[in-house]
């Protein structure tokens, strides 16, 4: 396939590539377990702060409950996660029809992700991945992507970031990565190739004013004014 301006795709894992549920059927309500998954606590839990015990801890002194039964919650809630089976076959033909590098980059604890990296059928998939607990920050923090993108080699502008939070994206967009906000299987999938087929062609109007040697201004992906 001809060149593209994206080299790279950039994923959360999630509520985009993997789902779960917050209904654990335990003493723990998916209401305060929401609660949970949004407070401090969990923030510097993810960054590896302190182990998943101490993290039970605090979240049973801070929300009612015992250690035990947030423990129970936790794993119940592991054992929800599933894979997108659809959009990671989507992921695995853009790699290969774009020649992308796949990069992970997900607020995750390690004790999650040894987890959840055995629902992927190939890991050899993802060129390098980047979790919350190994790296010590998380999403938003822009210090996290630029460590991300130190790591990769990767030029922001010609990467593509896929994440279901929005202030997420926005954070990537500040650094010129291009930030898409998933809503659903389908329209991500559709999105995701809509935004690679008209890099494509961009390039293509590229090659074609440099071999005819016209002068020539980029305006966006998709269009090109001949001075």
């Amino acid at each position: 396939m001809s060149p593209s301006l994206y080299t790279a795709l950039i994923l959360d894992l999630g509520d985009v590539l993997l789902h779960w549920s917050p209904v654990t059927r335990t003493a723990v309500s998916a209401r305060d377990l929401k609660k949970m998954i949004s407070s401090t606590i969990w923030s510097e839990y993810e960054r590896g702060h302190f182990s998943e015990g101490r993290c039970c801890e605090k979240l049973g002194h801070a929300f009612n409950y015992s250690t035990i039964d947030i423990k129970e919650a936790m794993d119940v809630v592991r054992s929800s996660f599933r894979l997108d089976e659809s959009l990671y076959s989507a992921v695995c033909e853009l790699k290969k029809a774009y020649d992308l590098q796949v990069i992970i980059m997900s607020n995750m604890s390690t004790a999650d992700y040894a987890l959840v990296k055995n629902l992927f059928p190939d890991q050899a998939v993802f060129d390098q991945v980047f979790i919350s607990g190994v790296v010590g920050m998380r999403k938003p923090d822009e210090r996290f992507f630029r460590y991300v993108l130190e790591r990769t080699h990767i030029i922001p502008q010609n990467a593509i970031f896929v994440d279901d939070k929005l202030i997420n994206v926005k954070s990537a967009q500040v650094l010129g990565i291009k930030g898409l906000v998933r809503k659903n299987t389908v329209d991500t999938i559709s999105e995701l190739w809509s935004t690679l087929d008209d890099s494509t062609r961009f390039c293509q109007q590229i090659f074609y004013a440099s071999s005819k040697g016209f002068s020539s201004t980029v305006t966006e992906v998709g269009s090109l004014d001949d001075d």
